[in-house]
């Protein structure tokens, strides 16, 4: 019933086709046409196909290698189930039908199309060159082989063709407009030494292109030329005393102001000498710029109170009058501190004997209505010594 009524073969015929298959074994098991002996018209019985090649019945090329499986077997004796039967790397349909004259069945040939590495260029032309038929950029310089052979004729073996320095894929993919046949722009672009500035840049200014650091300060010339402003030919640009790394680096200090907190001072005096803060121009804050106690006053930069009499060097100088250096001014006896501090005046002796007795911050235990009688005693002691004399 089914092969009279649904696929229409001959109920009294196990193969239809005649093509070696039985009509059951193509619908139940093949699922090709049991009235057309080669169901997929490659020029292959569905029964060579199962029982000898091993091939699809159903699909005409079934390596995919552009020859039908007919083909295969009957004209170029290729296998038509390895789409490169000579394994030279040529598929067997490029070699019939793409390169004419090349044997799909000799590997030798297909060096002579194959591009194993897609770089424009056949491993023939490759082997030829001396490049990597497996390496699209045999020098590793950003363009492919064929393009440097092609397209720029440049050495694919030599990365930098005009030995400028440049490589010739950064002359063509990163700077427009050079040849990479030329070494002359090279120094446009080239950093031999790392720094920021182009060899062509350093060779104007006069710095050297081998060496980051030309001065030796300890920032490189791109820093000194693009950043910082300072001469990349003079470690001490402002003559202060401090290389330009330093100020730069080390001290927060200003390397195109040779007294950065304009205190009288060089910065290089302030770090190396004095030892006071080249950021501050009052380092022991006392009212007097570390400048004029070095060079005026004599007072110490660092303290506060040079005399240790209770007066701060800024007001002894710019308030009382006193001597900063010396702790009883008018050699009365009282210290400047304690002569201000009682109300007494600290540049006249005569009132130092009345400071002793009222100064509350001192060691006398004299009231105030004691302070005549012990100043008449002070006063007569010279009397008593000259009788004893």
């Amino acid at each position: 019933g089914d092969e009279v009524l649904t696929y229409s073969t001959n109920p009294n015929d196990a193969d239809s086709d005649d093509d070696g298959l039985s009509d059951g074994d193509e619908v139940l098991t093949y699922s090709t046409n049991p009235n057309d002996a080669d169901s997929d018209d490659d020029g292959l019985s569905d029964g060579d196909e199962v029982l000898t090649y091993s091939t699809n019945p159903n699909d005409a090329d079934s390596d995919d290698d552009g020859l039908s499986d007919g083909d295969e077997v009957n004209t170029y004796g290729t296998d038509p189930l390895d789409a490169d039967t000579d394994d030279g790397g040529v598929s067997d349909g490029d070699e019939v039908l793409v390169h004419p004259g090349m044997d799909p069945l000799d590997s030798t040939d297909d060096s002579a199309y194959l591009d194993s590495d897609d770089d424009g260029l056949t491993d023939g032309d490759e082997a030829d060159l001396g490049t990597d038929p497996l390496d699209a950029d045999s020098d590793d310089d950003g363009l492919t082989d064929g393009e440097e052979v092609a397209t720029y004729g440049t050495d694919p073996l030599d990365p930098d063709t005009d030995d400028g320095g440049v490589s010739d894929g950064d002359e063509v993919l990163d700077y427009s407009g050079m040849d990479p046949l030329d070494p002359e722009d090279d120094g446009l672009y080239l950093d031999s030494d790392d720094d920021g500035l182009s060899d062509r840049a350093e060779a104007d200014l006069g710095t050297d292109p081998l060496d980051a650091d030309s001065d030796d300060d300890g920032l490189t010339d791109g820093d000194e030329v693009n950043t910082t402003g300072t001469d990349p030919l003079d470690a001490d640009t402002d003559a202060d005393g401090l290389t330009d790394g330093d100020e730069v680096n080390t001290t927060g200090t200003d390397p195109l102001d040779a007294d950065t907190d304009a205190d009288g001072l060089t910065d290089g005096d302030e770090v190396n000498t004095t030892g006071t803060d080249p950021l501050d121009a009052d380092s022991d804050d006392d009212g007097l710029t570390d400048g004029d106690e070095v060079n005026t006053t004599g007072t110490d930069p660092l303290d506060a109170d040079s005399d240790d009499d209770g007066l701060t060097d800024g007001d002894e100088v710019n308030t009382t009058g006193t001597d900063p250096l010396n702790p009883d001014t008018d050699g009365g006896g009282i210290s400047d501190g304690d002569e201000v501090a009682a109300g007494s005046d600290p540049l006249t002796s005569g009132d130092d004997t009345v400071a002793a007795g009222t100064y509350s911050g001192g060691c006398s235990t004299l009231g105030a209505s004691d302070t005549p009688a012990f100043a008449l005693a002070l006063l007569a002691l010279p009397l008593l010594r000259r009788r004893k004399s």
